[in-house]
């Protein structure tokens, strides 16, 4: 998996004002799959960070065709801050909008995005045969260091002649972290990171005995599994379910044939990717049969569309339908007064669902769900509601305004 990837597949765009002491009792198997940064309720500046990082990492270029720079990726994000109106206009890290917080979003995000590729390169079987420990260290100084010994030693971890080694699948690694994730960075600007520690130093320093062999599954891999079983739940009234649909909202649904928890962005994803395959294999129509679920009616629609036949349906959208948006409206848009939709943006059609800044009757009978994007053109949702009271998704495209 690429460092570009991995941002990608963060697609849960997070709602609500939560800081970073909040973060920290939020499952680690929700932060795995979310873009996020403290304190940010707009949805489309996360949007607008998460696009710029991702291009920043895969080497994107630009309109004049150069490589998108770090520079680039950090005013952007200055720039969508001002747009939405969340720029304090201060040079603290606390404001959205400073050089400060937009450095700590490139830095702390990429810098997850690389700890994940790298820890999944170092943790194959083979590398922990020859490397089978790793050792916390310093790779950046820091004016104000945090005392890493303390921290190592308080959450399980032993010195080995004064340095911080373990096991590559050792738990201290996840107890250490901020991001419940077993790979640097481990906190906010901590400047911390890991070096690979070979099996002739390891058997030396009494970290593994001279016969010892590692285990054959990944350490990370394990990790992964342990974040879908955390999302299993007893029901749809769990009270775990209920907490995180607290936070999260409708982007949080229960899948009553596995009883566990799943996020829409990362479904819709999903299904976009399954599609595209029958599409590179020049089928006309989708084989996929997954509907991900966005939630129910926002205030706004029910108001606008009066009473509802069912209150409680939720809009899915249909494989096909949305097959035609990635037809139309994706990379290339038939329509000249569009701007092409990237497939990550298809990730907001949940938000755009819940969340609509106006409602008004479309052409053929159905509605029209606007938002604006921070860059100031507006997303467009067409669903229809059926006389059964079934609701319709048609299309989803994102229209220039001058």
């Amino acid at each position: 998996m690429t460092p570009e990837e991995v941002i990608l597949r963060k697609s849960l765009v997070l709602q609500g004002e939560m800081s970073a002491a909040d973060w920290e009792v939020v499952s680690a198997a929700i932060k795995d799959r979310a873009f996020f940064s403290s304190r940010v309720a707009s949805a489309n500046f996360l949007d607008i960070c998460q696009s710029k990082l991702a291009d920043l990492l895969s080497g994107a270029r630009n309109s004049d065709g150069a490589v998108t720079s770090r520079a680039e990726a950090v005013s952007a994000i200055m720039q969508a801050a001002r747009a939405e109106g969340i720029a304090q206009g201060t040079d603290r890290l606390s404001d959205p909008g400073s050089a400060a917080r937009a450095n700590v979003i490139v830095d702390t995000n990429a810098a997850l995005a690389a700890g994940y590729v790298r820890a999944e390169v170092g943790n194959t079987y083979g590398a922990r045969l020859a490397f089978p420990a790793q050792e916390l260290v310093r790779v950046e100084a820091r004016e104000k260091p945090r005392d890493w010994r303390r921290i190592w030693t308080e959450h399980g971890g032993r010195l080995y002649t004064g340095r911080m080694v373990a096991l590559k699948g050792d738990p201290v690694w996840l107890a250490i972290s901020r991001f419940g994730v077993p790979y640097p960075p481990f906190d906010f600007n901590s400047g911390m990171g890991v070096e690979d520690v070979s099996f002739d130093e390891a058997v030396e320093l009494g970290v593994i005995p001279q016969g010892y062999q590692p285990p054959e599954s990944s350490p990370i891999k394990e990790f992964n599994d342990g974040l879908e079983s955390a999302l299993n739940v007893s029901g749809p009234e769990s009270p775990r379910l209920k907490e995180l649909q607290s936070v999260f909202g409708e982007q949080i649904q229960f899948n009553h044939h596995t009883k566990s928890v799943y996020f829409d962005g990362a479904m819709i994803h999903n299904v976009i990717r399954q599609i595209r395959a029958d599409i590179s294999n020049g089928a006309n129509t989708t084989s996929v049969k997954a509907k991900p679920s966005v939630g129910t009616a926002s205030g706004l629609f029910r108001k606008t569309v009066g009473a509802l036949p069912k209150p409680d349906a939720a809009l899915k959208l249909s494989p096909s339908n949305l097959l035609h948006v990635l037809q139309d409206h994706v990379g290339v848009d038939k329509d000249s007064r569009n701007i092409p939709l990237t497939d990550r943006e298809l990730g907001l059609v949940g938000h755009v669902w819940r969340n609509p800044d106006s409602v008004e009757a479309a052409k053929d009978g159905g509605w029209l769900l606007t938002k604006r994007a921070a860059d100031g053109n507006l997303y467009r949702l067409v669903i229809s509601v059926e006389p059964n009271g079934g609701l319709v998704f048609h299309t989803f495209y994102k229209e220039k305004q001058k």
